[in-house]
C-alpha cells in the first residue's frame, strides 16, 4: 500500500490527468476524481441494478450531467476543519480508468465524529474482492487522515446482500436492523446497520 496523501491538489480542467494515486492496492489504485472522468464515470454509473439499492439522490438513468455535476462535488467537498478530499474514485490499477467510488457523508453535534461511508462498483466487477480491499484500505485511511474519527458506518438496503458482504469481510460489524425505514419508488424495506471503531481498523 502507498503512502497516504493527506491533500492532493484539486481537480481542474487545467489539472494534469491523471491526478496523482493515494492508495495503490493489488486489485485497484484510488485517487481524486478529475473532469476528465465523466463519461467513464457516466457509463459506470448508468445501472438499474445498481441505483435499486441506492438513495434518489443517485439517479437513474444516469447521465453525463449527473456525472459531471458529482466531481464537481467530489473534488470539492471536504469534511469541517479537514483539508482533505475524501471522495476517491477506485481504478482500474492498469489503465486508471475509474470503475467504482468511495467517499463518507459527514454527521453534526454529537455524532461529529463519526462518518458514514458509501461506495460502489459498476456491475462487472462485482464479485470479484475489488470493493472489500478498497473499502478496507480506504478506513484505514480516512481513519489516519481524520485523527478525531472515532467510528464509520455502513447503512444497506435490505436485500442488498453483496454490500453486506463487502462490510463483513473489510472488517465492519453489524449492528442493528431498522424495520421498514426505507421506502422507494413504492418499495418498503428494512435499513441495516454496520460499524467499524477506530481501535478494530487494526489491519
Amino acid at each position: 500500500m502507498s503512502q497516504p496523501e493527506a491533500n492532493p491538489p484539486q481537480a481542474s480542467s487545467s489539472t494534469p490527468f491523471p491526478p496523482p494515486t493515494i492508495l495503490t492496492l493489488t486489485k485497484c489504485t484510488l485517487r481524486n476524481l478529475h473532469p476528465a472522468d465523466a463519461p467513464a464515470l457516466q457509463l459506470a454509473c448508468d445501472s438499474p441494478a445498481m441505483a435499486k439499492y441506492m438513495s434518489y439522490r443517485f439517479k437513474s438513468p444516469y447521465t453525463l450531467e449527473d456525472a459531471q455535476q458529482w466531481i464537481m462535488y467530489a473534488t470539492t467537498f471536504k469534511a469541517p476543519g479537514s483539508d482533505v478530499i475524501p471522495s476517491l474514485a477506485i481504478c482500474d490499477p492498469v489503465t486508471n480508468v475509474p470503475i467504482g467510488g468511495v467517499g463518507i457523508k459527514t454527521k453534526s453535534d454529537i455524532e461529529e465524529f463519526c462518518f458514514e461511508v458509501g461506495y460502489w462498483t459498476e456491475e462487472k466487477c462485482w464479485g470479484k474482492g475489488i470493493m472489500t480491499e478498497a473499502l478496507r484500505a480506504y478506513a484505514k485511511w480516512v481513519f489516519e487522515m481524520y485523527p478525531k474519527v472515532n467510528r464509520l458506518e455502513g447503512i444497506v438496503f435490505e436485500g442488498n446482500d453483496g454490500s453486506v458482504k463487502v462490510l463483513e469481510r473489510a472488517g465492519f460489524v453489524y449492528e442493528g436492523t431498522r424495520r421498514k425505514a426505507g421506502t422507494k419508488n413504492g418499495w418498503v424495506f428494512d435499513i441495516v446497520t454496520y460499524g467499524l471503531l477506530r481501535e478494530e481498523c487494526n489491519w
